[in-house]
């Protein structure tokens, strides 16, 4: 536990979807009780983040889902004298899941008594678009086409979510495409599916690959074989059950370094979405150990 009244910092997302779970005063007292004075600061959007986090020091706690976390990660990549606490307050929490962390925000800002600073990893993507970071996942398939069709930052709908993979399920279009993990080549029949995962579920609680660890320095590569339309539903049921790896026609490698031709496919880069101006090239999947500094509760 950290010496009473050990100061930090507390970016709060009053939009976030658990936010009327965990009011500024009540998260407040979690987060004494857990041993931290924090200094808050509630943010409307990401565009504050960058101003507010490049004077940052010491522990900086996220209150908010998994975008905002995401955009609070990528501006504290390799920076040493900044530890992440996760506070989650979204609908999927994928990033508090991978750490083992209570999904109640009060609980789990209480649960911080007894975390301790931990490595990180975070992908680094090159394809013919550019460079970009991802701390849940990237890949392309039904997955991309789905948030491609959805638009990930219009305002949330379920019934348009579902609309979205009825859509893509009806037109979707087997990858061909070459892959290969730490330079050797993987089989790869045309693919429904490939998603290069740092954290065991992504999207809106995914379960692609429930034995990927954020923390041990390499990404799980998930493919899954092209099917007849009638079998997918079984397979997005069994993605939100947990057993989706373990489908027939599944397959996960492990690595650090992943290529796959780019053909003009929808990319995702966690919910950023992708497509090159010039398809025929490559992109690239690099892990990159230990980027971020995490507080996670210990082994």
């Amino acid at each position: 536990m950290p010496p009473s009244g050990q100061p930090a910092t507390l970016i709060y997302n009053a939009r976030a979807g658990s936010s009327a779970r965990a009011p500024v005063p009540d998260l407040h007292r979690a987060l004494e009780d857990a041993g931290y004075h924090a200094a808050l600061h509630v943010t409307p959007g990401p565009e504050a983040l960058p101003e507010l986090l490049r004077a940052t020091t010491g522990t900086v706690f996220v209150a908010g889902g998994d975008g905002t976390i995401r955009s609070a990660a990528l501006h504290l990549l390799n920076r040493p004298d900044v530890t992440l606490g996760v506070i989650p307050m979204g609908t999927a929490n994928n990033v508090a899941r991978a750490l083992r962390l209570p999904l109640d925000p009060l609980a789990a800002a209480r649960a911080h008594a007894r975390t301790r600073p931990r490595p990180f990893d975070v992908g680094l993507v090159r394809g013919p678009w550019g460079e970009d970071h991802f701390i849940e996942a990237c890949g392309c398939g039904l997955f991309a086409d789905i948030l491609d069709d959805y638009g990930p930052h219009l305002a949330k709908s379920p019934v348009r979510a579902l609309g979205s993979m009825l859509e893509v399920f009806t037109r979707q279009q087997p990858l061909g495409v070459r892959v290969t993990v730490d330079g050797q080549g993987v089989p790869s029949p045309p693919l429904a599916v490939l998603e290069v995962m740092n954290t065991p579920s992504t999207g809106t609680g995914l379960h692609l690959a429930p034995p990927a660890d954020p923390t041990d320095g390499q990404f799980t590569l998930v493919r899954m074989q092209a099917l007849n339309r009638e079998p997918l539903l079984e397979y997005a049921a069994a993605m939100l059950r947990g057993t989706f790896h373990t489908q027939p026609g599944v397959h996960a490698d492990h690595g650090q370094v992943f290529t796959v031709a780019d053909l003009g496919q929808v990319w995702h880069v966690d919910t950023d979405l992708r497509r090159s101006a010039a398809p025929g090239g490559v992109v690239e999947i690099r892990v990159q150990p230990g980027a971020l500094r995490v507080l996670s509760p210990a082994n």
